[in-house]
């Protein structure tokens, strides 16, 4: 079967200066507390797209950095370098202004480059919280734009008013639809191509939806070059400064007929090396990330040695049940990799012993080696992430345990495994029914779990194995 495609969805970029409310508005129109918003200027640093829908028209909606008159480090060029491409690629314009301030020379020079797109505008007057500020909007005409829309993102006043005249400068959902279909065939003829002489190749079913691969780890590991290598673009801004990354941003990525959903994280640094107050958010961030996602790629430089703070993002996917693959970045700088790759798992496999269960492979942003070996292993992956266990056929095992090695016993007290179930996915838990669980050993629980992976695998799948109490009933005599 082959996946479904997406629909091609207009695109609205949302551009202006920094601190303007452009956040405040993504968040208002798609409904969600997704962008990250704060008082200190430059928090957005990437384009943030989300889908969005109003009366009938659904679209794609993209939050940009601020624009600025003269860029003086690297991080706000390349911002600048996003926000010009989500404006080239945009089929509408919401250009937001601070109503509560002068027209700034900033303003003119933005409103003068969209007057030269050509493009359709829509100028948004934002932070007009009260009548009294809502005279200002009739300032913005000078800047030959049109009607401004006079708005309170942060209090929802006149964003409806907004949405009504956006919507008006986007294509029919008819003709949106007639793009899809297009789109669609052109994709199944792609995709044949791409598959030919390869057997046993099958896409996911519509209902499955993308797989959410969120790409974790400390900051300055590769995260946000891998994605740029995969899209062969700079898709995410990638400086050497730790910490450029500060939002969690979701791609939607298609290889071999299927669909997955990118989520490029802020790296993850200790608690006392968070300094900044929006840090604290771009770590919340993170962490929600690794909750949602269906697997996670835990990136590590191959050049250093397994930090705590590795094992620490580790044991958080552990202790979430999200199913991890383990990535070792930068392979290229390393000379002798056979000796390399051997040092690096001798060493996961003293440190944490408890995910030997995971996959891991060495990749190279730079040469782009092995970057699409990584999708063969989310496929797997994702796979066990899913699988459940018939309680027949899992009883079964348990019987086998049993026969091959009795629970333990303590002063007398006998352990007996009465049956077991298969409680959920992601997280995988299994709940063992027993008479006492205070008879049962961690040593005996890593056994089972051991038995249940050889059984049916889990590839990088952590298992949890609850114990519950339950005596049984005796039969009554006839």
């Amino acid at each position: 079967m082959k996946a479904r495609r997406k629909k091609r969805l207009p695109l609205v970029a949302i551009v202006g200066r920094p601190n303007v409310g452009k956040s405040t508005l993504f968040n208002r129109i798609i409904g969600k507390q997704r962008a990250i918003v704060h008082d200190i200027e430059g928090i957005t640093r990437d384009r943030f797209v989300n889908d969005a829908s109003w009366n009938g028209h659904d679209f794609r909606l993209v939050d940009t950095g601020g624009l600025v008159e003269n860029p003086i480090d690297e991080i706000t060029r390349k911002m600048q370098e996003q926000v010009f491409q989500a404006m080239e690629e945009a089929r509408v314009i919401l250009f937001v202004v601070d109503g509560q301030q002068e027209i700034t020379r900033a303003d003119s020079q933005v409103g003068e480059m969209l007057q030269k797109s050509g493009k359709p505008v829509v100028l948004v007057v934002n932070k007009l919280d009260n009548h009294q500020l809502a005279m200002n909007q009739y300032e913005y005409y000078r800047l030959g734009l049109g009607e401004p829309f006079p708005i309170s993102a942060s209090h929802n006043l006149g964003v409806e008013t907004l949405l009504d005249t956006l919507v008006t400068h986007l294509p029919p959902p008819a003709l949106v639809a007639e793009e899809e279909c297009e789109s669609e065939e052109g994709a199944e003829e792609d995709d044949g191509e791409e598959l030919e002489g390869e057997e046993g190749e099958t896409s996911q079913s519509e209902e499955e939806g993308p797989i959410k691969v969120a790409i974790i780890g400390r900051p300055n590991v590769g995260k946000s070059s891998f994605i740029n290598a995969l899209l062969n673009e700079e898709r995410t801004i990638v400086t050497d400064i730790p910490g450029t990354t500060r939002d969690a941003i979701d791609i939607d990525f298609h290889w071999r007929g299927k669909e997955y959903l990118l989520i490029d994280t802020a790296g993850l640094r200790k608690k006392a090396g968070i300094r900044e107050h929006a840090e604290h958010f771009s770590v919340a961030r993170s962490l929600r990330a690794i909750r949602r996602a269906d697997v996670c790629l835990v990136m590590m430089e191959a050049t250093e040695g397994m930090s705590e703070q590795d094992k620490r993002i580790i044991g958080y996917a552990l202790e979430q049940g999200t199913a991890f693959i383990l990535v070792w970045s930068k392979w290229d700088l390393i000379e002798n990799k056979e000796k390399r790759f051997k040092a690096l798992e001798d060493e996961l496999d003293l440190k944490m012993p408890q995910v030997l269960h995971a996959p891991r492979i060495t990749i190279s942003n730079i040469t782009r080696k092995r970057l699409f070996s990584v999708f063969e292993i989310i496929d797997r992956v994702a796979k066990a992430a899913r699988t459940r266990v018939g309680t027949s056929e899992l009883n079964r095992l348990v019987d086998d345990i049993k026969a091959r090695h009795n629970p333990p016993s303590q002063k007398g007290k006998h352990a007996k495994i009465l049956y077991a179930t298969q409680a959920s996915v992601q997280p995988t838990v299994f709940v063992i029914f027993v008479n006492q669980k205070r008879l049962f050993h961690f040593s005996y629980m890593r056994f089972i779990e051991n038995q249940i992976r050889e059984r049916w695998g889990f590839e990088g799948v952590p298992l949890r194995l609850e114990l519950r109490e339950e005596k049984r009933r005796e039969r009554k005599k006839s």
